[in-house]
């Protein structure tokens, strides 16, 4: 039914539509950043990582199609802007819903449990929020047969 690249698709899809409660400016929003190296003091506001955590997994030995996969979440906020610790909470709250529903907008789906990791000092200049999102789902027939 799917791979762990289409469920990290999905998941920054439904990141990156979430509106968050207050914003600066009309680009003041959840932004996706695909790379290896990080400088987390020159991160925008609201920026998010997604990195695998873990390699993907079967989770059932009787059913070879369905497996587990854990990716670690991270939301960069300027530290220096006032109330960095509310933005932080209210993001969090806002991109709970949908991401925890993923099984509604990504085939083969079957579980989406995302969970709170922390917040992580990055320099002077950067708060980290971190997340674990683990995802249970069938895997593609096309892998599972081959």
């Amino acid at each position: 039914m799917t791979r762990a690249s289409t469920i990290r698709a999905g998941i920054v899809t439904a990141i990156r539509a979430a509106v968050p409660d207050s914003r600066a400016h009309a680009e003041d929003k959840f932004r996706f950043l695909d790379a290896g190296a990080m400088d987390f003091d020159a991160m925008p506001d609201r920026t998010f990582v997604l990195q695998l955590a873990s390699q993907p997994e079967r989770t059932n030995v009787n059913v070879c199609d369905t497996w587990r996969c854990e990716f670690r979440l991270i939301f960069f906020y300027a530290a220096s802007q006032a109330g960095v610790e509310d933005r932080i909470a209210a993001d969090a709250e806002r991109i709970y819903g949908p991401v925890e529903r993923l099984h509604e907008t990504v085939a083969g789906v079957m579980r989406c449990d995302i969970s709170p990791a922390g917040l992580v000092p990055a320099g002077d200049n950067c708060v980290m929020s971190t997340w674990s999102v683990v995802v249970q789902y069938q895997l593609d027939s096309a892998v599972v047969l081959a």
